[in-house]
């Protein structure tokens, strides 16, 4: 028996096309990779999402910081080669792209963090945070899903330095990408 397995997200280790997309997204925006410096913010211990993106990021070029508060933050990440920043201010200035994840309320009864109030106060992005402290030409992404108000303001997700929409509608094509590719078509009649 010879068969494909495609990793489409197990538990809290690898999102591969997520990361997928989030390069193609990044690619198509900045048009390369060598160099660009990227942020990661939020709750990167319980993220596959960020597990990916790290190990891809790195491997074409980039340079990495994770930030968020220190019980978000996983121990090893550093192993991984990226910074890490306990301060969303320093976190965004000069990068060329802030990916910000998703709290996952699920998982915050451990008492990760004293209130979501308090979470969004210090790590969530708003347009002035990002006026002040990013870059003019900066992306902002986000796997989704988005909780609006906590991790990103609604002028942030919906705006001018947004690029959610784009991730979003490349995730169906690339994995139909990956699925093509595992199949074995060579083209031409679709199969």
């Amino acid at each position: 028996l010879q068969c494909s397995i495609v990793n489409a997200g197990d538990g809290a280790h690898e999102h591969p096309t997520q990361a997928l997309l989030d390069l193609l997204t990044i690619r198509e925006h900045k048009g390369h990779f060598d160099g660009l410096h990227i942020t990661i913010v939020g709750d990167s211990t319980h993220s596959r999402v960020a597990r990916s993106n790290i190990h891809a990021m790195r491997k074409l070029g980039m340079s990495v910081t994770v930030a968020g508060p220190p019980t978000l933050i996983p121990p090893f990440v550093q192993e991984l080669g990226v910074k890490v920043s306990y301060r969303l201010e320093d976190a965004i200035r000069d990068v060329d792209v802030i990916m910000m994840l998703r709290l996952q309320h699920e998982r915050m009864a451990a008492g990760l963090i004293p209130s979501l109030r308090e979470y969004s106060r210090y790590w969530g992005l708003t347009l002035d945070k990002l006026r002040a402290h990013a870059r003019p030409d900066v992306l902002i992404m986000h796997p989704g899903p988005v909780n609006r108000g906590i991790e990103l303001s609604p002028e942030v997700a919906d705006g001018p330095y947004s690029v959610i929409l784009d991730q979003v509608a490349k995730g169906v094509a690339v994995r139909m990408g990956v699925l093509l590719l595992l199949a074995g078509s060579k083209g031409g009649d679709g199969a």
